[in-house]
């Protein structure tokens, strides 16, 4: 995952509803799995495995924050303990079909939370997070962000 990468994910966090953290909690998994063929294919067994347990985190991720009074939620667990599994194996068999596989399931799942997400119309988790504005400015790649500075960030009081 790039630098830019990283603070995108982290603007769009302090801003996401509990629907939208899930769809950008995937998006950072495929990510990962793109980190995984890269390393993969350039033969860097360190970022290969680096970039497995990350993904793995984010499973992990998945299943701890499963509400098991929903019965979806434990057909959630096993989906996501397959997935870990399928990363296991990547490692194992140093092979990339199993997260091929796990890449094509999990997008069929995204594309339901996304569905989902549509009709989630709940406020943001963070509450007192800084304001973001895309202005009329360009940078070299892509439009500037300003951020507001003069709201507190801190506890009110």
């Amino acid at each position: 995952m790039t630098n830019d990468q990283k603070l995108d994910f982290t603007r769009r966090i302090t801003h996401a509803n509990r629907s939208g953290l899930v769809l950008i909690k995937f998006e950072m998994l495929f990510v990962y799995f793109d980190d995984i063929c890269t390393s993969f294919h350039t033969d860097d067994k360190e970022e290969l495995t680096r970039s497995v347990r990350r993904a793995d985190a984010v499973l992990k991720s998945f299943q701890e924050t499963l509400d098991f009074t929903y019965e979806l939620s434990a057909q959630l667990f096993s989906l996501y303990d397959f997935h870990r599994r399928q990363l296991a194996k990547v490692l194992m068999r140093h092979s990339l079909e199993e997260l091929n596989q796990s890449r094509k399931m999990l997008l069929l799942t995204y594309e339901s939370f996304k569905k989902a997400a549509k009709q989630d119309s709940s406020k943001p988790l963070m509450q007192n997070a800084q304001q973001v504005y895309a202005g009329y400015t360009y940078g070299k790649n892509d439009i500037n962000e300003s951020y507001d500075v003069n709201t507190s960030r801190g506890f009110l009081a």
